[in-house]
Parts: C-alpha cells; structure tokens; sequence
C-alpha cells in the first residue's frame, strides 16, 4: 500500500472520530425555524414549541434561546403538523395544517399575548408552504411532491420524467449540459446512482429497469447549485428522494398501468408490431404499535414484451424487410450446423419476441425510539432482465441464438438514526449497503461472433455480441454519513463526515470468444463467396483476446477497491431577519489502495507505470450562499433575492478508473488481424487453396480456444496444436490504459444569482442566472501514436488516411492517458412564472437560454472510445460546443384539479417541452489525420474550389451545400468547431387525464390515461423528434492529401501545383433529387427518433384503501 493511501486512511479514522452525520443538509428531512415574542415584540426565551406529526404522533420539541428563537431538525417530511408555542403567564397559540416539503426551512412566527379570563387558546390554520420563496433556497431547485407524480404524465414510471421539470434540465438526464454521469441521485439518502457509469445514470438501466417504484416515493428535488456543503458527489445535479411510511392509520393501493402496440402511434404509416407493457403495483403501510413503530411495503412487477419481427425475402414490399431470400439465410444457418465445419446451431430466422422484465420490493420500519430518537430501516429490491444481442433490420440480420439475457440485480440498505439532544443539538447517522449484480448470461449459447458480408451490402451474423463475450460486474458500496448540528442563537453550526466505500469486480474481455468477418473475394482467376469463404473457414478478419502467462486466470478480471473520504464545516447565519448567510468547507479525498499489474514493457516503451493511479489527491469545495428575503413592494408580496458561489466536487464513472486495471497489457494479449487470401489461404506452391482453413472446426466444443501466433507461449508449449497459425503475426499487440499522477476528480466552480417576486392570485415569477467554469474534467490522449506530417491547414496526421497509424511501439495498438483539462464553460439565463394552489389552476411557465462548451464529451465507458472524440487533432482535441446543449428551452407545465358532488374529482396534467435540436459534428467520411479511424474527424470547409481537390468536380453543387448551411458557410476556409450544426426545433406535449371516484370509508378508485407526444396523436407530422445519427453528419468524403508525388498530374479537373501540397483530396456526393439544401431539412437527414415520434397511450386504474 502507498504512503499516500495510508496518509489518508488514517485521516478516515480521524474523520470518525468526529461527534456522530446532514441534519442541516437534510437529505431525508425538513426543519422548522422562527421566534416567540410577546405583544411588544420582545423575544420570549424559554419558550416551549411542540411539533407533532398528526399521522404518526411523532414529537419534536425546543425551547426558544434568548433572542427568541427557536429551531427544530431532522423532522419528518410531510404532515400535517400541528405546532404549538407555550409560555408561562402567555395564552398558548397553535398553528395547525402544516405540510413540510423535502429540505424545507419552513419559517414560522408566533406572538403570545398575556392570559386573561376572556382570552382562550388561539388556533390558526397554515397556508400551504411555497417552494420558490423559502429561506432553504440559494441556488437552482425544484421539489417534486407526491401529487405531483400522480398528476404529471409518465409512460416509464420514471424519475427522469419529473426530473426534467427543473428548466435548467437539458435532456437525457444532463443538467447544465454536462453529461449524465456526473449527476448525483440519492433515496433516503444511500447513493442509487450508477457509480460505475455503464448505464443511463440509474442502476439496472441497462436491463430497462428503474432503480425505485414510483409508488414508494414521497417527494423527491432537483438541486442544481446547493451551496449547503453536505451536499456532494456532482459536477452536473443532485436528484435526492425519499420513501413513504406508514402511519397510524392502515393505508394501501393497488395499480395496474399498461398499453399495446393499438395505443401506439405509427410512423410514416408503419407500426410498432406486437407490444405489450404492463405494470403491476401494490403499497400497504400502517403501525406495528401506535405513535411507536411503523411498515410501509411497496411492489411491482413489469411485464414488457416487444417484437423483433423483420422480414425476410427478395421484392418483399413495405418495411423492415431483409432484402436476402430465405434460401441464402438457410444456407448459411445449414453451414454452421454442419457438424464437419462448425456444429453450431446458430437459431432460426422467425419472429421473435424480446422480454424486459423487472420486480420491485421495498420495506421500509420507521420506529419512535422516544421523544429523541427516531430509527429508519429500509431496503430496496430490484430484479430485473432484458432479452438483448439479437438485431435484425434492412441491413443486418441476427440469428436467433446471438441474443442472451442481461440481468441486474441490486440491493440497498439503509439505516438512519436522527437524534435530539437538549435543546440545541441534533444528529443524523446513516449507514447503507448497496449491492449490484450485472451479468450478461451467454454461457448456454457461446460461440465467436461471425459476420458474413454479402455482396449486395447486408450482412448476416451469428455468435455472440463481441462485447458480451465476457462481460461481468459486481458492485459493494458502503456509505457512512454522521453529521453533528449544533444552534448557537442566530448560528447553526454542522460538522460531519461523510465516507464510501467501493469494491468493483468488473469482467470484460472484448472477442474472448473471438470474432471473424468473411467477405468476398477474388485470387487470380479464383472468385469465393463470402458464403463460400465461410464453407472454407477463410475469413478476412479476425479478432481475439486471451490471457497472459502472466495472468492469474484465463479470463482476469479487474478487482479493486476505492475509498472516498469527506469531511465538512458549516454555519447558517441568520445575520437579520430577512438575510441568512450558508458558508461551509468540505473536502474530498478519493484513495485507491490497490494498484494495477505492472507492465514492465509498457514502461520501457513510454517511461509511464500501469501500475500508477491517482490516489489522495484532495478535493476542496468551500461555498457560500445567501438568501435576502423582504416585501419590498408589499407586506403580503415578499421579494427573495438568493445565490451564491463555491466549487462542486464529483466522482468520475469509475469504469474509468477500471479501464487502468483492465488494461494493463500484462493480463491480456490481443490480435487484430487483416488476413490477405492470396497470402493466407496458400499451398507451398503459393496457389490459392480452398483447403487451407483458419477458423478451427472445433470451435463450439471450446469457444475460448480461437487461433494464436505460432510464436505465443502455448504454441511454444505445444508445437503441432490445431490453435496455432503461422498466418498471425508473432508480434503480440495488446492497449493499455493509463492515468496521469496528478489526475483530479471533476470540479466546476459555480454561482448563481436570483430574483424571485410573489405576484398577487398565487403567482411567483423568477429570473435566475447560473454560470459554471470547469475545474477539472476529463481528457484522453494517445501516447503511442506519433504526428508524422501536417495538413494544409494546420492539422496533425498520424498515419496515412486510410492506413494505420504511426506509433512508438510496435508491442501496443494504442496507449490511452486519462487527464486532466480544465477548459469549459456553461452559463444559462432563465425566466419562469409559477402558481402553486390547492385548487384549481397550478403550473409553470419558463424560458432558459443556456450556452456550454467542453473539451471532450465523454459519453462512452472505453478509453479508446472516448480518446476518439470527434475532433480536429485527436490528442489535443479545442474546446468546443458540448453535445448535451440545448440552446433555447420552453417549459410548461398545468395542473388542474376540479372536485364535483360528493365524490368526484377530475384532473389534467399537461407537460410541455419545446427546445431547440440538439448539437451534431459535421465530419468526412474518410479517416483525415491517419489515427486508423474514419468517422472522427472534422471538416475542413472550403472557401472557394481551390481551396480543396474536388475529385467529384461538382463544385456548383458543394458550394450550394455550404452556403445552405449557416455553421458550414461561417466556418469556411477554416476545419469547423465541434457541434456547430443544429437538429431542427422540438415540440413535445405530454398529458395526463385522472378521474377519481369516492367509494365508502375513504376509499377510491381512479382512472388515468396518460398521452405522451399528444401533438402526433393530432397530426402525424406533429410531434416529431428528428436527430443525427451518432451525433454527427459525414459531408463529403475524404481519400487523402495532396503528396510530392502528385504535382503536375491532373485531378480535380486542374494540375496540381506545389501550393496544393496537403490539401485534401475529397468527393462531394451530389443529392439525387437535385435539391441538397431542401433535402438537409428532411427525415433524409435527421432521423425521426422510432419511439419518441410517436403518439403512447397507457391506461391505468388504482385502488387506495
């Protein structure tokens, strides 16, 4: 272990030591703050408050300090309360109706008049408390209640669909644009984020399961800069929810939630096929003892089935047809059932029909210890598994034994003890274990994954996925959270600690089963189908990953442990009445104690150590916020001015920080091979020969046994062993995957400033600025590539386009650096009116113009993914536009509820999004800096025709592209920055329809239908969401650069002079229709999304009791 390591392991126990952890942050909870004064406004001290939670009977008390005041912690989110203020010689005076909101401060003021015979107890009903002005709110929030969840519209029955309510949301889960991997997500406080980052921010996403039952949540909120310093663990935002409970009355529901492919909108006249979904959710909760110990158990199931329903068959008309006969796929499927070429059954061609199924189970105790202790015990069960592998479309088909089942099973615990100590102190200790288990069941059905390239373009493919070959991980994360708050008269002083504890065990080994591509091909006068080389077991391309002698298994496994250790100090300053200032400290310090393999050839070659990792770095976050509220323009309409500035600390996906221990080089070789048929598949007189056979014939007996290089140490072992080839080179290959000593986690500064202004009928508007500066992100570099020349105009090449490119050895396909970078940038400005009532009419209304660049976007586990970014120079990539910007953003959304007769009550909720497209690349088709990879690169943009060779010579029509296209036009004569092309405008309508009916002793029955993209269920060219492919459009094509040795030869309709050295060499492939700038706006270009440019219908029915 290092000396750092220990350094901070020890500063951990330090951390324990601290008194026992957010009362202040109140990630689970609300308080209650204010003053008793008597009829001359002078303070009361000693003053008794008592607040009692009515369906629990829980009690909370103090007693007012000197100045008055008084405040009361860690209560129980909800209510009613009832809150009574008692002095002697003083008329008791109580408030009643009382609903606290998640992380609420509710503020409350009571003035005692002296006891006379005439006077009695004086009782006033609360009004209901507003989100917007609360003296809680410093930076960008939004609370979501649980009638809100019930009102809104979802179709997923998922977190995101309400989380996209805060303006400063910019799709997909990404607020302020960063990527969705730095947000936080929390329930009851236990991290429920994906803290490995292979998903969609959730765990269980890549099952197409949600981490929580909608039903078991009471509220959740966005936070987008809390400068509250117990809050942490993002550089994007922090989506914090809490669990129902019982109470003393027995309460339960029962819901069914489901739809069809006939509540499915078509697109362009073609339908979904069969589909069913169906959601089966129950809740019961109630006391064990009265106001002592209460259950709440929620459940569900999801039952979803789709369809994978292409045809196949030549001349077949309508869509989703395989143009190939079934005779061609049976002869095939025929090949590899022979038993003296491949014995493997590969499935059939029929429809199939995938499932994705999930089961939900979370109990919950909540026991009244006393007066002064409160215990919360929690778990939340997730099962789930989705059919996966299988892809079959116009241009590819699957068999049907390439699918398998992903499953995904997680686990997570929660203990909370929230404490009361005299008058003035309070505590909150939580502990969680979490538990997640993702594995990729391919076990029963292994085999290589064969790709088989038929000549009119498609191609057919049997085995298993090349990604999911070996595919495995185990997630362990201990929390443990203990924070202290101490009030010292207009001071609320917290001191805490809070810590994790990670264990990963991630597999995955890329073609451990290998992989092969059989194309056509010609030697001589010999032509071979890929059919035919599939026969033969000639491929042309074959990949394989197998470990070293040096590895500990034949499939190694990146095992390792981080610790992240946090410690905080802050105080709430009520400096007046109206001003209250937060200014805390915290810091972070994330400590790997194992290190990876060394790699001593890797050393050799780069002077850089696999085994090195970026341990004990500290990460300090020190923030203030203030919160100004007073009616300046009336007493009954309060003006709140709020904001602050500080730095927000993250974790990195930690697949990230896997990648350094996957990807040493020491564990696992690796083979690339282009295999040449007219110097492979060769007899000793150098003739082609059709006997000549590389995939070995045994292969579904062992799929792990795939060819080596004779010179590899089993070879060696043992000569004449069928695995051995002498057509693989005898050089071994392999990446690595390395990190800078000094690599930081994320951080961004931010600050934030807002007005809001109570209006009069219930309205608040807000006007709201938040600006974001990276601190430190991520970036990838290359170190085993080396620049061999320059473009015309400025760019790095690395290899010939086409080619491979140049390295520093030979022994490493690429050596990828995780780094550090710390431009970027983000700002927004957003407007917003809002009415929140009981009755009636509520909802909201705003506009956010938003602005953010980065370096790189990050969007993939893999290093080698994420260093092939698109860009100018691959290993020094500019700052550019972030692909999660949206640069305008309307957001409505209404409520509105109407209660008839006796029994009956109505409601509408209506969500509406309108925003601009969403940022794509434009690049070429062609690989412009010679890193080996072609869809990565940047245009360069011409001003005139001289400025390129137009092998194509239509520079009429390019030029008429460009000038059509306002990021192409601005950017010419120069390589275009990234994302300056624009998807067109979105509208986006969703709705909600809920009658509820009264039965008898306070039951009901409700009825819902929610209408995702109502606009297209109104018109079928309504409502469509158009994007790029991939998040880029390839312009032109590039096939290299003008060299020496083509001055004075004739191309692009002119002699090549020396002025025309490295300029590149492109086609321009003209619009069939003749009309390129129209065919830019049509579904041509952007792709209407096949899902979420439909009209979806779901229809439900719950029971409460």
């Amino acid at each position: 272990m290092k000396p750092t390591v220990r350094r901070w392991l020890g500063f951990l126990f330090a951390l324990l030591l601290l008194p026992a952890g957010g009362a202040v942050a109140q990630t689970t909870t609300a308080s209650m703050t204010g003053t008793v004064v008597d009829e001359n406004d002078e303070p009361l001290p000693g003053a008794n408050v008592i607040a009692i939670h009515e369906p629990t009977g829980t009690r909370y008390g103090t007693a007012t300090k000197p100045n008055g005041r008084f405040t009361i912690l860690s209560m129980r989110v909800g209510g009613p309360y009832t809150v009574r203020a008692t002095f002697v010689g003083y008329q008791t005076v109580e408030r009643t109706g009382i609903n606290l909101e998640l992380q609420e401060k509710r503020e409350l003021s009571f003035t005692l008049r002296p006891k006379t015979e005439e006077l009695d107890e004086v009782r006033v009903v609360a009004q209901r408390s507003g989100e917007v002005i609360s003296k809680s709110r410093t930076g960008a929030a939004i609370n979501i209640s649980e009638e809100q969840i019930d009102e809104l519209p979802t179709i997923g029955r998922s977190i995101g669909d309400f989380a996209r309510l805060v303006p400063q949301s910019t799709g997909g889960g990404s607020f302020l644009s960063t990527n969705d991997r730095y947000n936080s997500i929390q329930v009851d406080g236990a991290t429920l984020d994906d803290v490995f980052g292979l998903g969609d921010a959730v765990p269980g996403s890549q099952a197409g399961a949600q981490p929580i039952s909608l039903d078991a949540i009471e509220e959740f909120n966005v936070n987008i800069a809390p400068y509250d310093v117990t809050q942490s663990g993002f550089t994007g935002g922090q989506v914090n929810a809490i669990t129902k409970s019982g109470t003393n009355e027995f309460e339960g529901s029962l819901r069914f939630k489901g739809g069809t492919e006939s509540f499915t909108g078509d697109l362009n006249d073609v339908g979904t096929g069969e589909f069913n979904q169906a959601f089966y959710v129950g809740t019961l909760g109630g006391p064990i003892i009265e106001d002592k110990l209460f259950f709440f158990i929620s459940g569900e199931l999801k039952r979803e089935s789709s369809p994978i329903d292409t045809r196949v068959g030549e001349d077949l008309d309508g869509p989703n047809v395989f143009d190939e006969s079934v005779e061609t796929l049976q002869e095939i499927r025929g090949i590899f059932q022979n038993d003296d070429l491949y014995g493997f059954n590969p499935g059939g061609i029929d429809p199939l029909t995938d499932r994705q199924d999930d089961e939900k189970l979370l109990v919950k105790l909540d026991w009244n210890v006393n007066d002064n202790h409160r215990l919360t015990l929690r778990n939340n069960y997730v099962n789930a598994r989705d059919d996966q592998g299988i892809g079959r479309s116009s241009g590819s088909f699957s068999f049907a034994n390439r699918g398998y089942v992903f499953r995904s099973v997680q686990n997570s615990t929660t203990a909370q003890l929230n404490s009361t100590i005299g008058d003035n102190m309070f505590n909150e200790a939580r502990f969680v274990y979490t538990r997640i288990r993702d594995e990729r069941d391919v076990e029963g059905i292994a085999f290589p994954e064969t790709t088989i390239e038929l000549g009119s373009g498609s191609d057919v493919v049997a085995g298993i996925d090349r990604f999911s070959q070996a595919n495995r991980l185990d997630q362990d994360l201990f929390e443990f959270t203990n924070d202290f708050t101490y009030v010292a008269g207009d001071h609320t002083l917290t001191v805490g600690t809070s810590n994790k504890y990670y264990q990963f065990n991630n597999l995955f080994i890329q073609d451990y089963f290998g992989s092969y591509t059989f194309n056509a091909f010609e030697v001589g006068d010999t032509e071979v189908s890929a059919i035919e080389a599939l026969r033969r077991g000639q491929p042309t391309e074959y990949q394989y990953s197998y470990a070293t002698q040096r590895a500990d298994s034949d499939r190694p496994e990146a095992e390792f442990q981080a610790f992240q250790l946090g410690g905080y100090i802050q105080d709430e300053w009520q400096v007046t009445p109206e001003l209250r200032l937060t200014l805390g400290l915290r810091v972070d310090v994330p400590v790997l104690p194992d290190e990876p393999t060394f790699n001593p050839t890797a050393f050799e070659a780069f002077g850089r150590s696999t085994s090195d990792v970026a341990s004990g770095n500290p990460l300090w976050s020190p923030r203030v916020g203030f919160n100004y509220d007073r009616g300046f323009f009336s007493e009954d309409l309060s003006t709140q001015i709020r904001g602050g500035v500080g730095i927000f600390s993250g974790d990195p996906p930690f697949v990230w920080v896997s990648n350094q221990y996957s990807n040493t080089g020491a564990d696992v070789n690796r083979i690339d091979a282009q295999l040449d048929p007219a110097e492979s598949y060769v007899n000793e007189q150098g003739e082609y020969d059709p006997g000549v056979r590389f995939y070995p014939t045994s292969v579904a007996d062992d799929p792990t046994a795939q060819p080596l290089p004779a010179e590899a140490p089993f070879c060696r072992d043992n000569p004449g062993n069928d695995r051995c080839s002498g057509l693989l080179a005898p050089v071994q290959t392999t990446e690595i995957n390395l990190i800078a000593d000094d690599f930081r986690y994320p951080q961004t500064f931010r600050t934030n400033l807002a007005v809001d202004q109570q209006l009069p009928a219930g309205f608040t508007a807000t006007l709201e600025a938040i600006y974001s500066k990276t601190l430190n992100n991520v970036t990838f570099r290359n170190i085993n590539i080396r620049q061999v020349d320059e473009s015309a105009y400025g760019r790095p090449v690395y290899g010939e386009p086409g080619g491979s490119p140049a390295t520093v050895s030979d022994r490493f396909t690429n050596a990828i650096v995780l780094d550090n970078t710390s431009e970027g940038y983000q700002y927004s400005l957003t407007g917003q009116i809002q009415r929140r009532v009981e009755e009636g009419v509520s909802g909201s209304l705003s506009y956010t113009y938003n602005r953010a660049k980065n370096v790189n976007n990050a969007t993939s586990s893999r290093a080698i993914s994420n260093w092939n970014d698109i860009s100018k120079d691959v290993n020094d990539p500019r700052i550019g536009t972030s692909g999660n910007e949206l640069r305008h953003r309307i957001l409505g959304t209404l409520n509105y509820r109407l209660a008839y007769g006796e029994r009956f009550q109505s409601t509408i909720g209506i969500v509406y999004e309108g925003r601009s497209g969403r940022p794509f690349d434009w690049i070429y088709n062609g690989d412009a800096n010679g890193d080996g990879q072609r869809f990565n690169d940047l245009l360069f943009v011409p001003e005139n025709e001289r400025d390129i060779v137009l092998e194509s010579g239509n520079w009429e029509q390019m030029d008429a592209f460009i000038e059509g296209n306002e990021s192409l036009d601005d950017a010419r004569g120069s390589v275009i920055e990234r994302n300056t092309g624009r998807a067109p405008w979105q509208n986006r309508f969703d709705l909600r329809f809920a009658q509820s009916i009264k039965t008898f002793d306070g039951q009901r029955i409700q009825i819902t239908a929610d209408v995702e993209n109502f606009l297209n269920l109104l018109n079928d060219d309504w409502g469509r969401q158009r994007e790029t492919v991939f998040g880029n459009i390839d312009a032109w094509n590039l096939s290299g650069y003008v060299q020496e040795g083509d001055i004075g030869t004739r191309q692009g309709g002119r002699i090549l002079t020396r002025d025309d050295l490295g300029k590149p060499i492109v086609t321009f492939n003209e619009d069939p229709t003749g009309d390129i700038v129209e065919d830019q706006l049509s579904d041509s270009f952007f792709e209407a999304d096949d899902i979420f440019s439909r009209w979806r219908l779901r229809l439900g029915v719950r029971y409460t009791f």
